[in-house]
């Protein structure tokens, strides 16, 4: 501190010039002046770790409490991220319509194709009751007569089979293969198949979403001035009933044969159906705060760095959470190195550098923080539905066939 050995012990400076150190370090608000004083740090380093030493975190100057308590803001904590990761705003409203339409786009195929087959299905079904409902009037003139029908596309073969063979030859074949069952079991499968849609339209209908969560902001936090955590955009995660979960559970299991040999399952059995989420953006921004720094920068680098080590040993931290050290500064007074090269140090050690009044100038983009999609508003979705319902036409028309030859039977 001094180039005289003798006066080590010595204040050099200030009004406790000449007085033991001890002097001066007992007056805790003369401290916070002195370390708040850039040319003080940076020609007594020693003093001032002295300082920090005798009063611990509890020694903020005025400048570093100021910045503290308006860096808890949200707004300048939005304004901050947004400089250092302006994909925070990424995820919004059109982000969520256009990757729920791509979601069911990829489906059209499988759901067309689904349709179709059960469309033909209860077709055959039809006839095949029609036929059977003759004959059950008089056995002895028809004798056998074998229907080939469909297989339901969610029926599972692994002999790649596309029909199923019904025989009728006498009353109790009908016992064995009534037309009706065959095709009340039909549309069971049909109806979980529907209703996998309409849960998920009825969950866009009444979900809210949000672009940016709250800023989760903590002040001294283990060993970090300010520790705040945001969430970029929320999940979509839509909850299915359990009646409906459980059928494609049971419509996606794999059997093996054991020698590793693939079956020829139906397309639909294939396909992905549950939603794959946006993964959750959510970051961690452990900010040390400074009213100014010079030509001890390195001093800082190093405080951050050995506060990096701390969090890493004593704090969980979850593995999908980006995390970033930002260093914000009111003022840099320093003349051997330029800002921008310091800037430049403190990026090679992944720190990000800013001053105030860049964070300060930030105009942070126009969109909605929270919203609502209406089913209506993906395309895809809205085709879907459009296939979906001409089969649930024809399963209307066919269930009134069945009642109309009931109560034909009976005599109505």
């Amino acid at each position: 501190m001094n180039k005289n050995k003798k006066d080590n012990n010595l204040v050099p400076f200030g009004r406790y010039e000449g007085q033991p150190i001890e002097v001066l370090l007992a007056d805790k608000s003369y401290c916070v002046w002195m370390v708040g004083q850039a040319s003080i740090r940076e020609q007594y380093p020693e003093l001032c770790d002295l300082a920090f030493k005798e009063h611990g975190t509890g020694l903020k100057t005025p400048g570093h409490n100021r910045m503290q308590a308006e860096y808890m803001t949200e707004e300048v904590s939005l304004r901050l991220f947004y400089m250092v990761n302006p994909k925070i705003f990424d995820h919004d409203k059109e982000y969520y319509v256009k990757h729920v339409d791509k979601y069911f786009a990829d489906k059209l195929s499988i759901v067309k194709s689904v349709c179709e087959r059960m469309s033909n299905r209860i077709s055959e079904i039809k006839k095949m009751a029609t036929e059977v409902h003759a004959m059950s009037k008089n056995w002895d003139l028809y004798g056998q007569k074998t229907f080939a029908v469909p297989v339901s596309p969610f029926k599972k073969y692994t002999d790649g089979r596309e029909q199923e063979e019904y025989v009728f030859k006498n009353p109790v074949s009908l016992i064995v293969n009534d037309p009706e069952e065959i095709y009340r079991n039909t549309i069971l499968d049909f109806e979980l198949f529907y209703t996998f849609f309409e849960e998920f339209r009825s969950y866009l209908a009444e979900s809210q979403f949000k672009q940016i969560s709250p800023c989760k902001t903590s002040f001294e936090k283990k060993f970090n001035d300010v520790t705040i955590e945001i969430k970029h955009h929320e999940e979509i995660s839509p909850k299915f009933s359990s009646r409906v979960e459980k059928f494609y559970e049971r419509a996606l299991h794999r059997y093996s044969t054991g020698k590793n040999e693939k079956h020829n399952y139906p397309d639909f059995l294939l396909a992905e159906w549950r939603y794959a989420n946006p993964r959750k953006t959510s970051e961690m921004y452990y900010v040390e705060l400074k009213p100014s720094i010079g030509d001890d920068y390195h001093t800082v680098l190093n405080q951050i760095s050995n506060r990096r080590e701390m969090n890493e040993a004593h704090i969980k931290q979850k593995t999908s959470q980006n995390v970033r050290y930002i260093l914000v500064i009111g003022v840099y007074d320093g003349t051997g190195v330029s800002f921008e090269n310091v800037k430049r140090i403190f990026k090679t050690e992944e720190i990000d550098v800013v001053l105030e009044k860049d964070i300060d100038n930030v105009k942070l983009p126009k969109s909605e923080r929270d919203f609502r999609i209406s089913p209506f508003e993906i395309p895809a979705l809205n085709e879907i539905f459009g296939i979906l319902d001409s089969v649930k036409k024809t399963i209307h028309s066919t269930n009134e066939f069945f009642a109309d030859s009931k109560n034909s039977a009976a005599g109505f």
